[in-house]
Order: C-alpha cells, then structure tokens, then sequence
C-alpha cells in the first residue's frame, strides 16, 4: 500500500510539472508573437523613413548630417575671415534658438497695422541709365 501511495504522489508531481511546462511554453509562444508583431512594425516604420528620405534626396532636401557638416563649414570660414580681417566673429545662434529664445507675443490688431514698414520707393530710372553710360 505503501508503493500505492508513493506512485499517487509521483503522479500528482509529473501532472505538476507537466502543468507548469505547458504554461511556460504558451507564454514563450506568446512573448516570440508579440516579438514578432513588434518587429513588424519596427520594420515597416524603418521602411517608411528610407522611402521618405529618398524621396527628400531626390528632390535635392539635404539631410541633418549634411546641414550640420555646412554649419561647421561656415563657422570655420567665419573665423578664417575674422583672422583676415582683424575684426571678432560675429557669432550667430541658430534660427531655432532664436525662435525658442523669444515667446510669440500677441500684439493687437492696431498695433500690427502700425508695425508694417512702408513699402519701398521705385529705383529711379535715370540713375540706371547713368550706370549703364558710365559702364560704356
């Protein structure tokens, strides 16, 4: 009666273990799914961005690399011809900064209609026709 007992529990232990493997396999497939859905979407997004940025290429849209590369130009030549000429390099900040420096602030209707500048007067003909004799 002994061994009777003993096989119950073996039993009961293998029915267990079996039990827990079988969760533990449901919740691997489930986590490789979720993996796999997850990927999808990272590769289609991955797929949209390199559509986009050859469609910017084609069509002449620099890239940020090639944006920053020209800013690093410009300030070395900036500093090259403050060296030439003697003077200190303006140094200007980014139109980004500029724009997050200063906070947009309302100005009432009125106010707007006095702000726009004057339009500018015609150039004088005569002073081009000068210019044109001179150059004769």
């Amino acid at each position: 009666m002994a061994k009777k007992l003993k096989q119950n529990g073996d039993q009961q232990t293998a029915e267990v273990v079996r039990m827990s493997s079988q969760e533990i396999w449901q919740a691997g497939l489930s986590a490789f799914a979720k993996a796999q859905e997850e990927e999808g979407k990272f590769f289609s997004m991955q797929l949209f961005e390199e559509r986009v940025l050859r469609a910017l290429s084609s069509i002449g849209v620099p890239t940020a690399e090639e944006v920053a590369a020209l800013n690093r130009r410009i300030d070395e030549l900036t500093g090259q011809v403050a060296a030439l000429t003697g003077k200190p390099a303006a140094v200007k900040k980014p139109a980004v900064a500029k724009a997050a420096a200063k906070p947009a602030a309302k100005k009432p209707a009125a106010a707007k209609a006095k702000a726009k500048p004057a339009a500018k007067p015609a150039a004088k003909p005569a002073t081009r026709a000068r210019a044109k004799t001179a150059a004769k």
